[in-house]
């Protein structure tokens, strides 16, 4: 009777992520086409209205959304393990710290040898904060995470607040010197990173790397704040139990979402903002509306016909680490010298159907895999090094594995 109860949870969540991994990819692609400093820079270098209409969207709908929804699954994560931890009378502890210390490595790994927008080497680090509160009650999370996803811009407001100037909006080049600068570094990486040896791609790479790390410094609040309120929902069996909390969670949606939604359309549409507005746009509006996200994709799962598509998710969610790896793996192979060399050769559209063809082949493919093996390859090595045996033998009830 206890697997039958679990099971639909664990559907849900699995299916949530493997929604999040598509959001994520639609917008990692970019990057592995595109200048990290062209980028940086906001150098629109396709023209053409459908390109700009399609990149406005994803701005609105899409950037910031899905990292924030994965986040939140990090956390959700980290209270299922620990409380399957407890009940089979093991070490949280030692186990979470392996379990950190192999992702923290395979991020290394990942953000100098195959692309340097890896998200697994911030999640390592800040997983070891997140153990921190493990033993908080749910209340005392709910807090941390709201102080945590207000602190830049309530920092902000106040400096501006206390300085005229502060608030203003700086822009040390013109926008037809920013441009000039965004289409030198896209000149300059296209030739590394599309033309270029191994030796000079690795090399460029690990500088992005680190520019990159820095850049995403101050969004570990944010992050934090995002693992936080997924141990919070989690303790508080908010998707565990959707129907016994469906009006609090259409409040969400609700208020939430459309607070967030329009958050994030002042933000695209919106010139000259000051840099206070800006981190009150990026930093509420982003969380509230990948929290309407999750409460929208679980009000809908509890529909019969929704559950039969969305659990497609499912799928690529069971081996979201298999597939975050795969991706990519894959992308170099089309955008990079070493395979087809297409960096900066292909416009934002078709970027966005080369997604959607390689999740739907990953897709397909998880779901082959899993009929004849219970994880991916990539969770396979994961949960080897956290447990330090086989982890299949290891798993216990299926419930534990497709929730870590």
């Amino acid at each position: 009777m206890m697997a039958t109860n679990l099971q639909p949870r664990i559907r849900l969540i699995d299916s949530l992520r493997g929604f999040a991994l598509l959001g994520i990819f639609l917008v990692n692609i970019t990057f592995f086409t595109t200048s990290l400093q062209t980028i940086s820079f906001g150098v629109e270098l396709w023209s053409g209205w459908y390109n700009e209409v399609l990149m406005l969207l994803r701005g609105i709908v899409i950037d910031g959304k899905f990292i924030l929804i994965f986040s939140f699954l990090f956390g959700f994560g980290m209270v299922m393990l620990q409380e399957s931890s407890q009940a089979k009378g093991r070490s949280f502890n030692r186990i979470y710290t392996r379990r950190l210390t192999a992702l923290l490595l395979v991020g290394l790994i990942h953000g100098i040898l195959i692309w340097y927008g890896d998200v697994l080497t911030h999640y390592a680090l800040m997983g070891f904060l997140l153990m921190l509160f493990q033993r908080c009650k749910p209340r005392t999370l709910l807090v941390w995470s709201l102080s945590l996803l207000l602190l830049v811009p309530v920092l902000l407001t106040g400096a501006s607040l206390l300085s005229s100037s502060a608030g203003q909006v700086f822009e040390p080049f013109s926008q037809a010197d920013a441009h000039q600068i965004g289409v030198y570094f896209q000149e300059r990486d296209a030739a590394i990173y599309g033309e270029g040896t191994m030796a000079q791609i690795i090399a460029q790479r690990l500088n992005d790397y680190i520019a990159s790390i820095l850049n995403m410094v101050v969004f570990y609040p944010q992050v934090l704040g995002m693992f936080l309120m997924g141990a919070y929902f989690c303790k508080r069996r908010i998707l565990h139990e959707v129907q016994k909390n469906r009006k609090g969670i259409i409040r969400l949606v609700v208020i939430g979402g459309s607070l967030g939604l329009v958050l994030q359309l002042v933000m695209s549409i919106a010139d000259g903002l000051p840099s206070w507005c800006e981190a009150v746009v990026l930093f509420v509006g982003g969380p509230l509306l990948a929290l309407g996200y999750i409460g929208a994709f679980a009000l809908l799962y509890q529909n019969k016909t929704w559950q039969k598509v969305l659990d497609l998710f499912s799928y690529p969610g069971k081996m979201a680490f298999t597939n975050y790896l795969l991706q990519s793996i894959l992308c170099g192979l089309i955008f990079y010298s070493y395979g087809l060399g297409w960096y900066g050769k292909i416009e934002p559209i078709w970027q966005m159907v080369i997604v959607v063809v390689i999740f739907a082949l990953q897709t397909a493919f998880s779901r082959v895999w899993l009929k004849r093996l219970p994880m991916g390859p990539f969770e396979y090595i994961w949960r080897l090094f956290t447990y330090w045996g086989n982890p299949v033998k290891q798993q216990g009830q299926k419930a534990t594995m497709h929730a870590e």
